[in-house]
């Protein structure tokens, strides 16, 4: 199946998959604590990155000055895209049960899968995401339920980024929640507590699923 490492968990209790984006260096296994916490009934789909730069793993590549390539970004989106179709056959996945789960390197792949195939997707959780494809105005993300997560002195990702694309994503149709942390890039506990509040406050519930 493709290039992409990744690992399948698939669920008694749920036909809905969470699809794991880790963070620039991670693993597919990455956020499966995240994932567990969130909703342990679900299926699992982690996927690793298949870009390398100096030596971790990420899912598109950066400009020579270490910027955000958007041509490698919507290169490689198309990759996972094909991936996730694949996945669908070989795992016997309905096509509209997928959740995305995605940290930095993660998050931004993520919103490159939501802009492009939004019917693909049910909902996202976007921790620590920058602003990719700025200028990409042409999808409808009406009854997309996302959350998203920044930290106020996060030097990696700045907040008013994230700010920015809450913005963006909202006009796009998207319901969009956000959570702040005091803290920088890295991932706290709280953010996997107002994640589970949230998921909870969306009513994504195993009837309403299997409905």
């Amino acid at each position: 199946m493709k290039h992409f490492k990744h690992f399948f968990h698939a669920s008694e209790e749920s036909k809905q998959v969470f699809i794991l984006l880790h963070g620039t260096g991670g693993r597919e296994t990455d956020l499966l604590p995240i994932a567990g916490q969130v909703d342990p009934s679900l299926s699992v789909l982690g996927v690793r990155g298949d870009v390398m730069e100096n030596g971790r793993f990420r899912y598109f590549a950066l400009t020579k000055d270490g910027g955000m390539d958007e041509g490698s970004l919507l290169e490689k989106t198309g990759d996972v895209l094909r991936f996730i179709e694949e996945a669908t056959k070989t795992y016997q996945i309905d096509q509209q049960s997928f959740h995305l789960i995605g940290y930095s390197n993660g998050a931004n792949m993520a919103i490159s899968l939501l802009l492009h195939r939004p019917d693909l997707f049910r909902s996202a959780m976007l921790f620590h995401p920058s602003h990719p494809l700025q200028s990409f105005e042409e999808s409808d993300l009406e009854g997309l339920d996302i959350f998203m997560t920044a930290g106020a002195v996060d030097q990696i990702t700045l907040p008013g980024e994230a700010f920015q694309l809450k913005a963006h994503l909202s006009r796009l149709g998207a319901d969009v929640s956000m959570y702040v942390t005091d803290h920088g890039h890295e991932l706290m506990k709280s953010e996997f507590r107002e994640a589970s509040k949230w998921w909870k406050e969306i009513n994504i519930d195993d009837r309403e699923r299997e409905s």
